[in-house]
């Protein structure tokens, strides 16, 4: 059957518009929604790419600025529908904000803001700090991480990152509203995602210990089944102390003191305090302590091979919000190590730069951008600034090579591959709004998003509630069990992975293209999951997009 592959939201009347099609043909028509043919172009042919396995024609509409609702037509083939507007993308941003809040763990929930997807307060008891025997902690609050109920400092501390980036770049994400509780300051309100933050914020508060040191994660010793979270009564525990949750705490700590200073004093200066206590255990303690699984334990590890790029990104995040040069001889020296270290994953055949790297495992573009945003004129910047640009010019070459002008290789195609895509989209971002406008940047941009909403070859938009066919079963516990047919919106997906890890995700056909390796199941956790760290790097190239 032939289809017609594209972004399900839509487009704004300057960006570029492409659809894809899975056969050929020589012209297409846009259809307004009385199916009348209001603009017609002529189709290219790409051919076979690696990634999608399709052979594949594009129809380019981009010079069409008309505003409304339409789908496309070629050969008796026609797309879903998509909007053009101004503000297409308004609930889209309102729904990977919001998704946040319905995450919340605790009592923060209501049901004047969850409506149908309320749930009762859940682990609300106090943690047994594992293998010692001390007196229970409240860790009460934060964010469920994943499709599971844990709560993981550095996966937390790194969506907390995507979004406080998000906004010191792009300021147009504090006027973001998407109906969460008000919450106190300074100045009356908190703009929504610093009052969602904040929820993250004091969590990870909670999980610093005296001395400075902070748990790896607070979970039950095993998954819990799928049940609702109140129903999930199992014993929390707090696993022990890793330098990598500890420089995480201070890169995201001293970020958010940047922020906050500006609308709650006292609470940025604890925040300060809190990161600078973090960093104290750092030097004191400078050989690394990574982090693994107590025997037995099979709740998300979020193990790491080094701590070198978090110890970057605590220094680089400290210098920005301080000042004091203490913290800058620090990033030369961890700079120097991962220069070290990235030398050697390139001799191993990686490619990339691991200063952009801006996921929960490496964190040194994370570092990098607070260099960044420091902006000073010495060689350190200039190199960052570089990196970028070289990075951001690897991916528009990539996005060159298949017909969907997606910036990805087959290799990028593992668990959680939407994240590397929204990685690369957010490198794009900072080099096209920050370093070197291009019109390659934009167009790579746009594309990415594109593939993230429909046009790829599964069809499908991988943001519940965004897109005629989103997907609607996340490997996510309350969704699964909550007897609601439709999950809360604004869920992005892991995506297609030829890992296939699971058991229902064997049922992917054996050979089966990169693209094309994907369920729509809610058992599909290797496929299918969501997570806090999924989400938010969407929320900053939005951020960047609506700038």
């Amino acid at each position: 059957m032939a289809r017609i592959f594209m972004n399900q939201v839509g487009f704004t009347p300057d960006s570029s518009k492409k659809a894809v099609l899975d056969f050929g043909g020589t012209e297409f028509q846009v259809l307004n929604s009385d199916g009348k043919s209001v603009y017609s172009g002529t189709v290219q042919h790409f051919g076979t790419d690696e990634i999608s396995g399709e052979d594949v024609s594009v129809a380019d509409f981009s010079d069409f600025k008309e505003s409304g609702t339409f789908s496309i037509s070629s050969n008796g083939a026609s797309s879903t529908h998509f909007s053009i507007c101004n503000n297409v993308y308004d609930k889209l941003m309102k729904d990977i904000c919001k998704c946040f809040y319905y995450l919340r763990c605790g009592d923060a929930l209501t049901k004047e803001y969850a409506g149908v997807y309320y749930h009762k307060p859940c682990h609300m008891t106090k943690a047994t700090v594992y293998g010692e025997d001390t007196d229970p902690v409240d860790v009460t609050g934060g964010w469920h991480d994943a499709g599971d109920y844990g709560r993981y400092s550095t996966a937390g501390a790194v969506a907390v990152a995507h979004l406080l980036y998000g906004v010191r770049y792009f300021k147009n994400l504090l006027d973001v509203k998407f109906d969460i509780p008000k919450v106190k300051c300074d100045k009356g309100d908190l703009p929504d995602i610093l009052a969602e933050v904040k929820v993250e914020l004091d969590f990870l508060k909670k999980m610093q210990r005296e001395d400075g040191s902070v748990w790896h994660k607070v979970t039950t010793f095993c998954h819990a089944p799928f049940l609702m979270p109140e129903d999930d009564k199992g014993e929390l525990f707090l696993f022990h102390v890793s330098s990598l949750a500890t420089a995480d705490i201070a890169a995201v700590f001293a970020l958010a003191y940047s922020i906050y200073k500006d609308y709650d004093a006292a609470y940025a200066d604890s925040l300060l305090t809190a990161s600078k206590k973090a960093y104290k255990w750092l030097k004191d303690n400078p050989d690394e302590l990574l982090f693994f699984n107590a025997e037995g334990s099979n709740t998300g590890q979020y193990d790491e091979a080094e701590d070198i790029s978090n110890r970057f990104w605590a220094a680089a995040s400290l210098y920005e919000a301080t000042g004091e040069k203490s913290y800058y001889e620090d990033i030369l020296s961890q700079r120097d190590r991962l220069i070290d270290f990235d030398s050697k994953a390139q001799s191993k055949g990686y490619q990339g730069d691991v200063f952009t790297c801006l996921g929960w495992a490496e964190v040194a573009g994370l570092g990098s951008l607070s260099i960044l945003l420091k902006g000073d004129d010495d060689e350190l910047t200039r190199d960052i600034k570089k990196r970028f640009e070289g990075e951001a010019d690897r991916l528009v070459a990539n996005s060159g090579k298949n017909g969907f002008g997606l910036c990805m290789e087959a290799k990028d195609f593992i668990w959680g591959s939407n994240m590397e895509l929204l990685k690369y989209l957010m490198i794009l971002t900072v080099a096209d709004a920050k370093i070197a406008h291009k019109d390659a940047y934009k167009e790579a941009l746009q594309s990415g998003l594109d593939y993230l909403l429909g046009c790829n070859s599964m069809d499908v938009s991988y943001v519940t509630g965004n897109g005629e066919k989103a997907y609607k079963n996340p490997h996510l516990r309350p969704t699964a069990v909550d007897d609601i047919e439709e999950p809360w919106p604004g869920l992005v997906s892991g995506g297609p992975n030829v890992g296939l890890q699971d058991e229902r995700a064997k049922e992917v056909p054996a050979g089966s293209a990169p693209m094309k390796c994907y369920l729509d199941h809610i058992d599909c956790y290797s496929l299918n999951e969501i997570t806090i760290y999924w989400n938010s790097p969407l929320v900053f190239v939005m951020s960047g997009i609506l700038a």
